[in-house]
């Protein structure tokens, strides 16, 4: 299925549904499973958060590709990836868009084949540097943009 994708990959956007007793749902068109609710704005926000790294943390542990973000409609809120977990999506994805084992990879970095295990743990701590080098073995470029939060509204 083709949808319009955002051109920041990985900064998604949620659909809230205000709820009659109070406060909203939320849900990802971008990644379904990911639902979730809060009593206000910013409980909203911190909640979308938790569930969108949740949602993506899980389909890297199944092997699953993790989607881009698509365009945001109005009344969407945009919710980011922490870079970390971006920059390890984006090298879960490169991995399995280029059939490169991680064995071949670990060889390319020139480390053993642990190292690239733990890279691709979600939830491990991982120096930025070493996600860049792996990225860059596999043809892609890690890069840091810095700007103002802008909002759908």
């Amino acid at each position: 299925m083709n949808r319009p994708q955002s051109p920041l990959p990985y900064l998604y956007p949620a659909t809230p549904t205000p709820e009659p007793e109070g406060g909203a749902t939320v849900v990802f068109r971008d990644l379904p499973e990911a639902i979730t609710c809060g009593t206000n704005d910013e409980e909203v926000r911190v909640m979308a958060g938790e569930v969108l790294e949740l949602a993506v943390a899980e389909r890297m542990d199944r092997g699953e590709e993790v989607p881009a973000a698509s365009t945001a409609k109005p009344g969407d809120i945009l919710i980011r990836l922490r870079p970390l977990l971006a920059a390890k999506a984006a090298l879960h994805n490169a991995l399995k868009h280029s059939q490169t084992t991680k064995s071949d990879l670990a060889r390319r970095l020139q480390v053993d084949e642990a190292v690239v295990r733990r890279m691709l743990q979600p939830r491990r701590a991982t120096r930025t540097d070493n996600l860049a080098a792996a990225l860059e073995a596999l043809g892609v470029t890690l890069q840091v943009t810095v700007g103002t939060e802008r909002r759908i509204a």
